[in-house]
Formats: structure tokens, C-alpha cells, sequence
């Protein structure tokens, strides 16, 4: 059975992503920081590992356990008051992740899945920060995918966010891109742009790590056929 370490599992996609994972046949391990453990339902996880990711010794003592890692870690800006910058929040957590992915003794080398944001380039703001972070990845040496999802759409997930917010996208934005798409030459566009559902970017992931082969940057075009193939609930008991 793959073990999978996921980070930012209490966040829109990662809350989803560990049930989704653990009913296709893997075994997971969700990273839970301790401010939020006490009021999240993960944080009360037997397999959980609540502490912060600065905390090597804990995080290489999981990450041994584990064949591949998910981080779906990000802030938003709102959250700033609160003390979360780009870089705290989107950067540094996928460093410590990478740095542990490398260091601890693996029986292989880890498959590394990023979730990133369309539109990540050089820069500073939310989108610079996403590209350091695929930097980081991209150098590491490890196998690895990173995916550049455009809008996240939570509704009927089952996702549980620590913040409480459901994820959802302008009410006009899927429909139109969906009516660009049907122009054949825009049709790869649209893809790329238009609200991708929580659980299509979470069949996607197991998918990738069932699979287990790096795919490099995907975007929509290459995400939604990848979340519409069908996984056994076996398939990672291999």
C-alpha cells in the first residue's frame, strides 16, 4: 500500500483529498499544524501529524513512513492580519516539505505532488511565490508533478476547510469559459481557465500517485481528463 504524506490537509482541497485518497486504497498521513488541530476534525486523526513543519525530527520520522508527499498548502490575503504572508504560507512550508522529502531515508525515491495556481511566473504577489515554490520542487531531484489549477470550486466536495469557506467560483465565469470551449481552438484555453471541482483535482492526484510516474507542469487540459478516469478502490494496494 503507498503511504502519502499530505500537507494543508485541513485546507479546501487537502480535507478532501485525505478521505478521497484513504476510500481509493492509500494510506495517508495528514499534516495537521497544532493552532488548527483543536478545532478541525483531522486533528483528532490517529495517523494525523500535528506539529509544525519546523519541527525536522517529528517531520522526517513521518516522512520515513511515506512513499510520496502532497502538499496542498496556500494562504489568501485576508489571512494577513493573521500574520500569514505568500511567503510564510506558500514558500516556505514546500521547502521544509522538500527538504524532509530529501533527507529522510526513503525505500525510494518520493513522488512529489504540488498543487500550485495558474498563471505562476517570475514575480512577486501571490503567483511569484507559487513559482519559487515549483522552483524549490523542480530543483530537489525528486520525482515530481506540480499541477496549475485555475478557480477551485468546493461545493459538494465534502471538503471542510479549517477556515470555514466554501471555495466558488464568479457564477459567471464557468458557464462562459464552457461556451468558449465549445470553439474547437479554444478548447485546450478553456480547459485551462474554467472552475475545476475539488473532486475532479482529487481523482487527478490519485490518479498521478497510482501511476507513480512524474508528469512535470499540468494545467486544466491535462487535470480534468486525469480526474475522469476511473481508480479502483484497490488500485494503490500494489
Amino acid at each position: 500500500m503507498i503511504t502519502v504524506l499530505v500537507a494543508g490537509a485541513t485546507g479546501a482541497v487537502g480535507s478532501a483529498l485525505v478521505p478521497h485518497l484513504r476510500s481509493s486504497g492509500f494510506a495517508v498521513i495528514p499534516h495537521v499544524r497544532p493552532k488548527t488541530a483543536e478545532r478541525h476534525p483531522l486533528g483528532k486523526d490517529p495517523r494525523a501529524l500535528v506539529t509544525e513543519l519546523s519541527d525536522t525530527a517529528r517531520l522526517d520520522e513521518h516522512m520515513a513512513h511515506s512513499q510520496a508527499v502532497v502538499c496542498t498548502v496556500g494562504t489568501m490575503r485576508r489571512r494577513f492580519a493573521a500574520g500569514d504572508t505568500y511567503e510564510t504560507s506558500d514558500y516556505r512550508p514546500v521547502v521544509q516539505l522538500v527538504e524532509s522529502a530529501r533527507r529522510a531515508p526513503p525505500p525510494r525515491p518520493r513522488h512529489f505532488v504540488l498543487v500550485s495556481a495558474f498563471g505562476a511566473r517570475p514575480g512577486g504577489g501571490y503567483l511569484g511565490w507559487k513559482h519559487k515554490a515549483e522552483e524549490v520542487v523542480r530543483a530537489s531531484g525528486l520525482p515530481h508533478t506540480i499541477l496549475r489549477p485555475s478557480f477551485i470550486d468546493s461545493r459538494g466536495s465534502g471538503s471542510v476547510p479549517s477556515d470555514g469557506i466554501e471555495r466558488k467560483p464568479p457564477p459567471a465565469v464557468g458557464p462562459a469559459l464552457r461556451l468558449i470551449g465549445k470553439v474547437p481552438r479554444f478548447r485546450e484555453m478553456s480547459d485551462d481557465l474554467r472552475p475545476i471541482p475539488v473532486k475532479i483535482l482529487c481523482a487527478a492526484i490519485a490518479r498521478i500517485l497510482h501511476d507513480g510516474a512524474p508528469l512535470g507542469i499540468l494545467t486544466g487540459r491535462q487535470i480534468w481528463p486525469l480526474g475522469a478516469m476511473p481508480l479502483a478502490a484497490t488500485a494503490a494496494r500494489r
